[in-house]
């Protein structure tokens, strides 16, 4: 189900995937295919959920993001690269709505919880999917994470 919902993102922003050298179908070290996806695509979405969450004044969000990306960073097996950047993903801001949200207080609560809410539901699709056990704790942290944001408004 993630590799198809991945792949639909990866799609939607009619981007293809990174070529990769050949590998066994089944990694080594169990870090695949929809792992590398799902790890490029939350950086990408962390990273611009940032510049949103920067206009806030809650410190934890910004603090759980920089976390969050420390830990996908670590998980690359390859240099990084935004193949999302400008791309209207589900959970990532767009630099538009970052734009109204700096002029508009209700817009910035409204684009966090969006942020929050589409984030949630990429991260337990990814969770049913993702196999690598390292890759499968950072996306543990990262609904911990959502889920007690949601909770705290």
């Amino acid at each position: 189900m993630t590799t198809l919902l991945l792949a639909g993102l990866l799609a939607a922003c009619q981007q293809a995937p990174p070529p990769q050298s050949p590998a066994p179908s089944t990694p080594q070290n169990g870090y695949g295919a929809t792992e590398r996806a799902f790890v490029e695509l939350a950086i990408a979405t962390d990273e611009q959920a940032l510049k949103l969450l920067d206009l806030t004044e809650n410190a934890s969000l910004k603090e759980n993001r920089n976390i969050e990306l420390a830990e996908l960073r670590k998980l690359l097996d390859a240099p990084y690269v935004n193949n999302h950047a400008g791309h209207d993903m589900p959970g990532m801001p767009t630099d538009a709505e970052i734009q109204l949200a700096s002029t508009s207080p209700d817009a910035l609560r409204q684009f966090v919880r969006t942020h929050l809410t589409e984030s949630l539901e990429v991260v337990r699709s990814a969770g049913s999917a993702i196999t690598h056990p390292p890759t499968a704790e950072v996306v543990k942290l990262m609904e911990r994470h959502r889920t007690a944001e949601l909770a705290a408004g």
